[in-house]
């Protein structure tokens, strides 16, 4: 069983690392790993970020990007 301890570890972030970030995919996408836009930000990303299976990126959709992977597109 998972206490609760255990959990508050999970999530404690000792280098202030961003863990979860939200961006816009390029206006300019057309296939394979989406350069984004983070928010706060006006140019687009020299990294080009892995996303999950069962999410299929499109130009400008807003996504969550959790430890450096998109993980969906927020609606």
């Amino acid at each position: 069983m998972i206490d609760h301890e255990f959990f508050i570890s999970a999530f404690m972030n000792p280098k202030q690392e961003k863990i979860i970030q939200f961006a816009r995919v390029d206006p300019n996408y057309t296939s394979g790993r989406p350069r984004l836009i983070f928010d706060g930000e006006s140019t687009v990303s020299g990294k080009a970020y892995p996303y999950l299976s069962s999410y299929t990126p499109q130009p400008n959709d807003r996504v969550m990007v959790v430890k450096g992977v998109v993980v969906g597109k927020i609606v």
